[in-house]
């Protein structure tokens, strides 16, 4: 692990152990109370979405990206998807969800390896949701996008979020960045990924960084938000009150000015698996299930993973295709 995967890995193991919450993976300064709000319309906008793939989910092998305090993976769980996995870059959060969720298989590793950390063609799925925004090194960046390339299977879909900004992108420090559209759509088509949708996962209750006036928008959401930073009280009465305009907002625009997910899909061959094309086998499905004996944690120290490989025969899964034009 390099130098600065190791300062990401305590920065988050002391973030998280001090806010196991919604705020820690969130903005830390607005509370938790807002952070539930925030947290309520991204379940609404999440499970819509999957809901859309034409898939059946408890066949699926998904891998949640970053699993923090567990939101997507308690998503994955509750819409039925059959396999889980998670992998973050904190011990603290592994340890947690591993206790969390027996059945499930944990990985601590950076996604920005420079070796794949990952066995190769194991998901069907994978998300990466708040995830990627915190690699803000660009040759890291790409090596994550090629490493979830490597660990889905083909025709398996990613979901990602980002800002997609229409201009330039725009960093915070070393620990933030947004990228803009067209550099997001270049380093998936390099990497293997072709774009189906975006999303919007959230409108006004994230600052509005994609707009013509970016710096007094940015200003004017921030002053607006002043009062919520002092008061928990007041995070939940300003939370309560953007939910419904929010949901609204997510379901009718094409695009936001704050936050969106992306669907991508990795692009198909023939063949479901290096396995099934070795073997001769259609519909031969895998998942990754650990050899260490009771304990449900990888830790991938060197980058690399080792796990034993499972094989279910179960038929093909269906196409994951998204209802580009339809209004929900």
């Amino acid at each position: 692990m390099t130098g600065e995967s190791e300062k990401q890995r305590t920065y988050w193991d002391e973030r998280l152990r001090r806010h196991w919450g919604p705020e820690g993976v969130s903005t830390v300064d607005f509370g938790r109370q807002y952070a539930l709000w925030r947290y309520r319309v991204r379940r609404r906008v999440f499970r819509r979405l999957v809901r859309r793939l034409a898939v059946q989910l408890e066949e699926m092998a998904v891998l949640d990206v970053g699993c923090g305090t567990g939101f997507y993976l308690e998503q994955w769980r509750s819409l039925g998807v059959g396999s889980l996995a998670g992998l973050d870059i904190s011990d603290w959060a592994v340890a947690q969800l591993a206790r969390a969720y027996p059945n499930g298989t944990f990985y601590r590793a950076d996604i920005g390896a420079l070796a794949p950390p990952l066995q190769a063609e194991a998901f069907d799925a994978v998300s990466a949701i708040d995830v990627l925004v915190h690699i803000v090194d660009d040759s890291a960046y790409l090596r994550a996008l090629r490493n979830l390339h490597h660990t889905l299977r083909a025709g398996g879909y990613l979901l990602y979020s980002d800002s997609f900004f229409h201009g330039a992108d725009k960093q915070f420090g070393n620990y933030w960045k947004g990228r803009s559209l067209s550099a997001v759509t270049a380093a998936m088509e390099s990497c293997g990924f072709e774009i189906v949708c975006r999303v919007p996962l959230s409108v006004l209750m994230s600052p509005p960084t994609d707009t013509h006036r970016r710096s007094l928008n940015e200003r004017l959401w921030e002053t607006v938000m002043i009062p919520v930073r002092r008061r928990e009280w007041i995070g939940f009465l300003m939370g309560a009150l953007l939910y419904p305009i929010e949901l609204l907002l997510v379901s009718a625009l094409k695009e936001s000015p704050a936050i969106e997910i992306m669907v991508c899909r990795k692009r198909s061959w023939t063949g479901n698996s290096l396995i099934d094309r070795a073997e001769g086998k259609p519909g031969n499905f895998t998942s990754i299930r650990t050899g260490m004996g009771s304990t449900n944690v990888l830790d991938c120290p060197q980058g690399s993973c080792y796990a034993e490989i499972v094989k279910k025969q179960l038929p093909y899964p269906s196409r994951l295709d998204i209802f580009l034009n339809s209004k929900w």
